[in-house]
């Protein structure tokens, strides 16, 4: 898991001034990255082809880099969630796995058991989903981002997570409520 943004803010200067310091935060990084990535690309060789690249640009990227108190994994996910959307904008289709079930927190959301039936219906829920906002939910549930790292990921303010998630989840409500 990754380490507090001091020794992060400590590592990146690191780096800065020595390239070989990056392997610290590659290795430290890495896995999330890498799960990160495969929810959304369902491809093992296209995932560590897109996660080779977010860290190659990452480190190209980071003289430029500056602290303002947000988390450096942000950063790393925004630059991994804009190398997904350039692929799918070279092939003209997007794919995004919402069928994982490792929604924890998103089942305590709903007060869901997470047995089969209840896992279904929160898959055909998530798949109502715009692209907008599974991501969102994305963020915030599956890959355990705080608002405030959700919200740099998707070039927004923590408020403004905050409240997207809500009416995220309201609208998510509304796909679970049983029909008459």
């Amino acid at each position: 898991m990754a380490e507090d943004s001091g020794s992060d803010e400590l590592q990146v200067n690191k780096a800065k001034a020595s390239p070989e310091a990056f392997t610290v935060l590659y290795e430290r990084y890495f896995g999330d990255v890498f799960r990160f990535i495969l929810r959304r690309a369902s491809d093992r060789d296209l995932t560590a082809d897109l996660v080779q690249e977010t860290f190659l640009k990452a480190m190209l990227a980071l003289p430029k880099y500056q602290h303002r108190g947000l988390p450096f994994r942000a950063w790393l996910y925004r630059i991994a969630l804009n190398e997904l959307r350039m692929h799918w904008r070279k092939k003209r289709e997007v794919l995004i796995d919402l069928s994982f079930t490792q929604v924890k927190g998103l089942s305590e959301e709903f007060d869901l058991r997470l047995d089969e039936d209840d896992a279904q219906r929160l898959a055909r829920a998530l798949n109502q989903l715009d692209e907008a906002r599974a991501q969102l939910i994305q963020l915030r549930y599956m890959d355990g981002l705080s608002f405030i790292e959700v919200g740099q990921v998707l070039g927004i303010g923590e408020d403004a997570a905050k409240m997207r998630t809500h009416r995220t989840l309201a609208q998510l409500r509304s796909y679970l409520a049983p029909r008459a």
